[in-house]
């Protein structure tokens, strides 16, 4: 069920698309061409893009979030799916919006 939000959510946002690059199991959002979300079909929850390395480390700290194994760096974070749907939604909402404006725009 989380899954189908996250889908439905990140496909509401404007000049998102959803790509599987890494095989059908793996779920990609992208912004403009430059991922904001992924997820594996039958994971622990899904990834965003945090601010910055301290911010994931300090939602991994408070216990909120776990580090992807698949994407080292770069301030990202796995939520569970247990999250509550308004902090998922946050979550998903500030990811998108730091790659759109992360100097990533068309030319």
């Amino acid at each position: 069920m989380r899954e189908l939000f996250v889908d439905r959510y990140c496909g509401a946002l404007l000049d998102t698309e959803r790509t599987t690059p890494f095989g059908e199991d793996t779920i990609v959002w992208t912004v403009r061409g430059h991922m904001f979300a992924a997820y594996a079909i039958g994971g622990e929850g899904v990834s965003v893009r945090m601010s910055g390395k301290i911010e994931a480390q300090q939602m991994v700290g408070q216990g909120r979030a776990t580090s992807p194994d698949y994407l080292r760096g770069g301030g990202w974070v796995l939520l569970p799916w247990d999250t509550p749907f308004d902090e998922l939604r946050s979550r998903i909402n500030k990811s998108y919006r730091l790659v759109r404006d992360d100097g990533n725009r068309e030319s």
